[in-house]
């Protein structure tokens, strides 16, 4: 038995003939390359045809994402900010007071010393009190389309 060594293959290798080439073959080759440019170029067209709708589409649910977006921030700033502006009117009608007070006192230690001197006297007068304003609900909507269905369409 004959052993079997890498280095000494036992069995001969069959090498792989190259194709003649004639201008049958040459003739055909050209046509099957032909007719699969042909093939692809019809659908590089029909790809490049839904281009357009595929951006139209992905356009139109990056809008809808970004107006959700911009609405969940508006109501997150509005839900932040109702108790600061509740805060500031607080105190807009105690600073309003307390000027009210401070002019008040002002006018009563300088008129006398006004009138002397032939001035017009400072006129204290009250400042209407504010009513306190109320943050402004978002107006209702009717229900919005979500991003699902802007690419359910497309």
């Amino acid at each position: 038995m004959a052993r079997s060594n890498p280095r000494n293959r036992t069995t001969s290798r069959s090498r792989a003939v190259p194709a003649s080439v004639t201008p049958r073959t040459l003739f055909l080759a050209g046509l099957g390359a032909a007719l699969l440019a042909r093939r692809e170029t019809l659908r590089l067209a029909a790809d490049a045809s839904e281009v357009p709708r595929r951006l139209r589409a992905g356009a139109d649910a990056a809008v809808l994402t970004a107006r959700a977006e911009v609405g969940k921030l508006a109501k997150s700033a509005r839900t932040t900010l109702a108790p600061i502006r509740r805060e500031v009117d607080r105190l807009g009608g105690r600073i309003a007071s307390v000027r009210d007070d401070g002019v008040a006192e002002a006018a009563k230690r300088l008129n006398p010393l006004l009138a002397r001197a032939g001035l017009p006297a400072i006129k204290a007068q009250r400042a209407k009190p504010r009513k306190a304003s109320k943050p402004t609900a978002a107006p209702r909507r009717a229900a919005r389309k979500t991003v699902g269905t802007a690419r359910r369409r497309a």
